[in-house]
């Protein structure tokens, strides 16, 4: 008799199925799928290794699942993995995917490590370029038995020192050897107090020899004080004489910066003629045209480095200022074309001789009269040089003060200071005039000098400072308005 499946039957059914249909969506929702719909996004990344993993393995951030590896691919000989990850979560570009292990022995997983700066985030289907894969676990155990074989031979050799009599006796010796180095270190600390208390002694003695002789020496140090006393008062006639000419040294000292001060406000007010040629606009227009026909008719197609000094000389034996307006054309780090206009007080000296004839009607003699004139001229003149730089060391030639002359350079390594020598002149003088001066060079735009001129020569030579200004290129640009700027290269 067909009875049909029993009520039992059909409820132990309906559970199995209801339990079936729940694992079915829990397995679903745990790797990411509900109903066969894949959730969240995809991205890509390349590992050299991908041993131990496969298309569920997990996809972890701080320890929390995000995610599961959806394919595996050969790609160039790396491992394409492509990642699915839940879609609330995001990873940025310097983000890094490392394949660890769980335990020891553990299954392997992959840990994206947030990058320590925040970085863009990687859209759907981008790529996680940072990766790290894990090591060769037959490279480690190799690695693993080579540490095992060196302990090995370690303890073997401890077993040789300390195993067996032999080891005994060694162990007995290092004792023996401790014992032996306390014993010394016991005397030399005992020797060492005995020569502490023998120290302590001896201060004590010096200290009670100086309680008892303390006057006597205070009373040599008075005496020694006031030799010192009539010493100073003897020599003092002779220290207020140094005082002095100290005083008067600075007074001409500042005599010559006031007139240093003359000179920069006569040049800055446009008086004389280097003056006018700072500050007149027809003169700073010709010059500027001067420059640029210049600059055009020896450099062509090449770029020079053009720089433009002043430079004033208060000479201490005359008492005026000699002064310096130069333009240097530098086609190159070791050459340079130089003109320069000098205006200089002193000039060329020349005396000339007048002979008057006047005769007497009345007493019928002649009479001649001689009248001697010294004449100044030429206080204008001229240079123009050409240069040769080797090393530190920079050879000039050519016309220095409207006359022959040859001159040499010495730079320092930075080029902030230079020792200069200058001979020319060598016709007008017993002897050529020989010029040495040390130039430095402080903040780019000012000049320092100083220095003998006329060396050779006693009854002429004299001393002078100096006080100038530099300009170049990018100077020349703002002051002069040049139309188009030079431009210098240093193939040094």
């Amino acid at each position: 008799m067909n009875k049909g499946i029993s009520t039992n039957a059909k409820v132990g059914i309906f559970v199995a199925v209801v339990l079936l249909l729940l694992f079915w969506i829990t397995f679903q929702i745990s790797s990411g799928t509900i109903f066969g719909r894949l959730q969240g996004y995809t991205l890509t990344t390349v590992f050299d290794n991908a041993q131990g993993l496969n298309t569920k393995t997990g996809v972890y951030i701080a320890g929390i699942k995000i995610g599961y590896v959806q394919d595996i691919k050969l790609h160039d000989d790396k491992a394409l993995v492509t990642l699915r990850l839940l879609p609330n979560v995001q990873v940025e570009e310097n983000a890094k995917a490392v394949i660890r292990t769980k335990g020891l022995l553990g299954e392997k997983y992959i840990e994206i490590v947030p990058g320590r700066q925040q970085a863009a985030v990687i859209p759907h289907g981008g790529e996680i370029i940072f990766t790290e894969s894990p090591p060769d676990l037959e490279e480690l155990m190799n690695k693993l038995n080579g540490i095992a074989t060196d302990v090995k031979a370690v303890t073997q050799s401890l077993n040789d020192v300390f195993g067996g009599t032999r080891g005994e006796k060694n162990i007995r010796d290092v004792v023996d050897n401790l014992n032996t180095t306390i014993k010394h270190m016991d005397r030399l600390v005992t020797n060492t107090n005995a020569n502490l208390n023998r120290t302590f002694d001896s201060v004590n003695t010096f200290a009670y020899a100086l309680k008892q002789q303390g006057p006597d020496i205070l009373n040599n140090l008075a005496q020694i004080s006031d030799e010192l006393h009539s010493i100073i008062a003897e020599n003092k006639q002779s220290v207020n004489k140094t005082m002095e000419n100290i005083s008067q040294a600075s007074e001409k000292l500042d005599k010559t910066l006031a007139n240093l001060q003359v000179i920069t406000d006569n040049l800055r007010e446009g008086k004389g003629a280097i003056g006018k040629l700072l500050t007149d606009k027809k003169t700073e227009q010709q010059v500027t045209k001067a420059i640029s026909g210049l600059s055009s008719m020896v450099g062509g197609t090449s770029r020079f480095r053009t720089i433009i000094s002043y430079r004033g000389e208060y000479q201490f034996a005359y008492h005026n200022v000699k002064s310096y307006l130069d333009l240097r054309l530098q086609p190159s780090w070791d050459k340079y074309y130089l003109l320069g206009i000098v205006d200089d007080p002193g000039g060329y000296s020349s005396t000339s001789t007048t002979y008057t004839t006047v005769n007497n009607v009345n007493t019928g003699t002649v009479q001649q009269t001689q009248t001697v004139t010294n004449n100044i001229t030429n206080q204008l003149k001229i240079n123009a040089e050409i240069a040769k730089r080797i090393s530190y060391f920079t050879f000039r030639g050519g016309i220095i003060e409207s006359s022959g002359g040859i001159g040499l350079d010495i730079d320092s390594p930075n080029d902030t200071a230079q020792l200069s020598l200058e001979m020319f002149n060598f016709n007008e003088k017993p002897y050529p005039e020989l010029k040495a001066m040390l130039g430095i060079s402080i903040l780019r735009y000012f000049l320092l000098s100083g220095g003998m001129t006329d060396i050779a020569n006693s009854n002429v030579r004299t001393w002078f400072a100096g006080l100038g200004l530099k300009f170049d290129d990018q100077d020349l640009k703002n002051i002069f308005g040049l139309a188009a700027s030079t431009t210098y290269v240093n193939t040094k």
